[in-house]
């Protein structure tokens, strides 16, 4: 995550990406169409937006490798969401480029702007162009002010049986946080396609991850079809399903994954096709709610993660959402 409360932040942030992309093997040209994407958006956060930050992801699907930038600010928002994509439309006396210039270049972009409800944007780019489709999924882990290192983390497979996500919280924050969390991911992404189910599969991370501090983790299952999904959940960890039908909170379960805790319990419910499984650490309110954002829940499931970060996060520990719409 890098802030951008000032010009200057465009240029670290572009510059980040940057090294990003070369440890990914982008080439050139895709590492110039990212600059474009990320200066231009994150100068429409500085100048319209009243600063905020920008969050660059690591993509992989396949052997395809990406980035995906996700800008977020508190500011006015747009109301004319469709001029601000015309070139030549400004509203702060320049030459009104920036949002289609970062929309033609990228290989996916959407947005979310509303009147006093700031804006929300990603874009991504691919080497080589868009892969086949995967998970559609939004996702962020931001560690705590003054720490490098975060201790929440998440991952997702894809299997024969569906598509299976984790989202792992180790106790504490710092680098004994983050190690019982990257060995969770590990074990995690290894075991998905050979467990029976989320049940199952934590137990797995339960045994696995014992010479750490322990973690807050869940588990879900969304079957290939999209219309029911499997949960196991062990500590703090805020689990729902949305639809446009509502909100269903998933239950968990008291205990340490890794330290101590019961017989995991695993609950299966319906899933829609469409609806989104939104999972949060403790580094975000348990009240969150996406009712004050309209039309959302059709927007890229980024979009929904930038948006609970950027209006829930609690700021005094390491943060992360994890978003996957049954598709």
């Amino acid at each position: 995550m890098v802030s951008l409360a000032d010009p200057s932040g465009v240029g670290q942030a572009r510059r980040t990406a940057a090294a990003l992309a070369s440890r990914l093997g982008l080439g050139s040209e895709e590492i110039g169409m990212l600059g474009i994407v990320v200066n231009e958006l994150g100068t429409n956060v500085v100048r319209h937006g009243g600063g905020g930050e920008v969050v660059l992801r690591a993509l992989s699907h396949g052997p395809s490798r990406g980035v995906e930038v996700l800008c977020l600010d508190r500011g006015p928002g747009m109301r004319d969401l469709a001029g601000c994509f015309r070139d030549g439309f400004s509203t702060g006396g320049t030459m009104g480029t920036g949002l289609g210039a970062a929309r033609r270049v990228a290989h996916a972009f959407d947005i979310f702007s509303a009147a006093g409800q700031g804006t929300a944007v990603v874009a991504r780019v691919w080497a080589g162009g868009v892969p086949a489709a995967g998970p559609v999924i939004g996702a962020l882990a931001i560690p705590v002010a003054g720490e490098s290192l975060c201790g929440d983390g998440w991952a997702v497979v894809e299997h024969d049986a569906g598509t299976s996500a984790l989202l792992v919280d180790g106790l504490g924050h710092g680098p004994g946080a983050a190690e019982a969390a990257d060995l969770a991911m590990a074990i995690f992404t290894e075991q998905a396609a050979l467990a029976r189910g989320p049940a199952e599969l934590l137990e797995r991370l339960h045994q696995g991850i014992r010479s750490t501090r322990g973690a807050a983790a869940a588990v879900a299952q969304i079957g290939g079809g999209g219309t029911g999904l499997r949960f196991a959940g062990v500590g703090n960890i805020t689990a729902r399903i949305l639809s446009d039908a509502g909100s269903r909170t998933l239950v968990s379960q008291n205990g340490i994954v890794g330290l101590h805790g019961g017989r995991i319990q695993e609950v299966s419910y319906p899933c829609p096709v469409g609806a989104e499984l939104v999972l949060t650490s403790d580094g975000l309110t348990t009240h969150w709610k996406t009712d004050g954002y309209p039309g959302v829940l059709r927007r890229d499931p980024a979009i929904v993660a930038g948006l609970l970060y950027r209006d829930f996060s609690r700021g005094r520990d390491d943060a992360s959402v994890l978003v996957c719409r049954a598709a």
